[in-house]
């Protein structure tokens, strides 16, 4: 019997976040990742953002398991929706498992089963017939895993999100011998992270700024106000170790960063901070008060802290007071970063920006993709996680490598790489991808129309007409009214609401005349083309216009 082996992604490619990678076995089908998007600010009241999950619902039946990598929303975030309809294992470590447990509560999915199986960082898990080994690196979130599954003609193998660190601490430290052993069987194809592939070099030990904090919380004579973005367990680490040695207290500012250091706490044997070094007072002189949240929620959570001067319950931000940025900006917030850095400077405290090139992210740099490249010589490459240019660097270094550029595969979401015993296949097959929008409980149910209504909602306001009509006579018998908000102010608009009136007046009249039934959806959509017209051509703006006619 052929073995026949597609690969492909319903989400993770061309962008950052919402990570899913199906690697499909004779109709056999292994998720490496379940991850979720938070959306720029034009998507408004979008709460998070799936990938194309209807997918695995319809082809659930040949689901097998869940393998995750670490416990980042981006990675995880959309197993307790998966769930819901999916009871597959899920595979994970002790700390993953923790965080997707939290995650379920934000999201308010904590009553969905999630079939958990709990693994260590170097293990073999059997799944029917097929063998897959789990393979410790580095990143953000301790105790994060690549993957390798085996087939006949050899491994396929997820890195997740990584850098390459021999000499971490536990449980940060990549597993060389692992890794090395990988290396002895023949891989046939190697999925790897490309966020950070324009790095020049290893990104170890350039991820790192203990040393950097526990110089200014030396020098600073007040209170530190320092941000870190949620979920990197790496960061508070260094911050929690840098906060003790140098004698200060932390006070936890977010209700975020309280829940995870509960769970942090109630995981391990050793607490990560003890009661005597957490502080409740945001007075207290030599407190570290730490404003952790998830996505921009940490530069919303900045913003509270350097208007509070304004308010009542200030925290007295003086100059003697410092604000340490560890959250630089990453793509689609740089413009938020600025507004937030020009607040803080006026609150007149000392400000450290730790920059990009300071503070590295955590994901691999060139030579650490090479170094994985060099170990593991796969058959095929395929670059994923990232923007198309960062694919595209990626993709070069295995040609600085050598590697022919038709074995090297950089697709988008969708495209299916097809082989055949252990043979690339050349097609155009594709599988549906369309990402979900989840808008409160609603998931699913928000598209392009609304959030263009939402748009002109905040942009250029919303029109409300009434008017009634008889059915019987064909007259008006009632109306009209208008209602505006955030358009233009009724009582100095006199003369384009009489305008207004009119045509909605007579473009009503005249529809009723026709003989038969009266099509309300056909009458509402000329009333609003008759009215935008007039609105876009006498005020240069394009509100939600909302007719509602009653006949009576």
């Amino acid at each position: 019997m052929k073995e026949i082996v597609k690969i492909f992604a319903l989400g993770g490619l061309d962008e950052n976040g919402k990570n899913l990678y199906v690697v499909d076995i004779n109709e056999d089908l292994y998720i490496f990742d379940a991850g979720i998007r938070y959306p720029e600010e034009s998507l408004l009241g979008i709460d998070i953002i799936l990938p194309g999950i209807n997918y695995l619902f319809e082809n659930r039946h040949r689901i097998k398991a869940f393998f995750i990598s670490h416990g980042h929303d981006e990675n995880m975030g959309a197993i307790p929706f998966l769930c819901e309809e999916i009871q597959a294992p899920v595979f994970a470590t002790k700390l993953t498992i923790a965080l997707i447990k939290d995650a379920a509560k934000r999201y308010k999915k904590e009553e969905v089963n999630i079939p958990f199986v709990e693994i260590k960082r170097d293990e073999t898990i059997h799944v029917d017939d097929k063998t897959i080994y789990a393979f410790a690196v580095t990143h953000g979130s301790s105790e994060a895993v690549g993957y390798a599954l085996e087939t006949k003609h050899g491994l396929i193998v997820y890195s997740g999100d990584y850098i390459l660190d021999f000499s971490a601490d536990e449980p940060y430290r990549s597993d060389f011998n692992r890794i090395s052993y990988l290396s002895t069987k023949p891989t046939l194809c190697l999925l790897t992270d490309s966020y950070n592939s324009t790095y020049k070099g290893m990104v170890s030990p350039n991820h790192k700024i203990y040393h950097r904090l526990c110089q200014i919380m030396e020098d600073v004579k007040g209170r530190i106000f320092i941000s870190l973005y949620g979920q990197n367990l790496f960061g508070l680490q260094e911050i929690i170790a840098a906060t003790i040695k140098s004698k200060r207290k932390l006070l936890l500012y977010t209700d975020y960063s309280k829940n995870i250091l509960d769970t942090l706490q109630g995981l391990y044997e050793n607490p990560f901070i003890d009661e005597k070094n957490i502080s409740t007072n945001p007075l207290e002189v030599n407190s570290v008060i730490l404003a952790m949240d998830l996505g921009s929620k940490v530069f919303e959570t900045l913003t509270k802290i350097a208007e509070s001067n304004e308010n009542e319950d200030s925290l007295k931000i003086t100059e003697e007071d410092a604000f340490i940025l560890a959250s630089p900006p990453h793509t689609g917030t740089e413009l938020m970063y600025a507004k937030i850095l020009d607040k803080l400077y006026r609150t007149n405290a000392q400000i450290f920006n730790i920059s990009s090139k300071e503070m590295v992210s955590m994901h691999a740099g060139s030579q650490d993709l090479k170094m994985l490249l060099s170990i593991l010589k796969p058959k095929y490459y395929m670059p994923i996680r990232g923007y198309y240019i960062k694919m595209i660097e990626n993709a070069k270094l295995a040609v600085d490598l050598g590697y022919n550029h038709n074995n090297i595969l950089v697709y988008d979401n969708g495209m299916v790489a097809n082989f055949e015993d252990g043979v690339l296949i050349r097609s155009h097959e594709s599988v549906e991808c369309k990402e979900i929008m989840v808008d409160g409980i609603g998931i699913g149910d928000v598209g392009s129309v609304v959030i263009n209504d939402r748009r002109k909602l905040s942009s250029d306001g919303v029109m409300i007409l009434g008017i009634s009509f008889s059915m019987s006579t064909r007259k008006i018998v009632a109306g009209p009214d208008i209602q505006m908000r955030g358009l233009i102010f009724l009582k100095d608009a006199n003369e384009i609401v009489d305008k207004i009136s009119g045509i909605f007046e007579k473009t009503v009249f005249d529809y009723v005349q026709k003989p038969g039934l009266v099509d309300f959806n056909e009458l509402r959509n000329i009333c609003k083309e008759n009215i935008s017209r007039v609105v876009r051509s006498d005020l240069g703006k394009d509100p939600m216009i909302l007719p509602v006619i009653i006949s009576v």
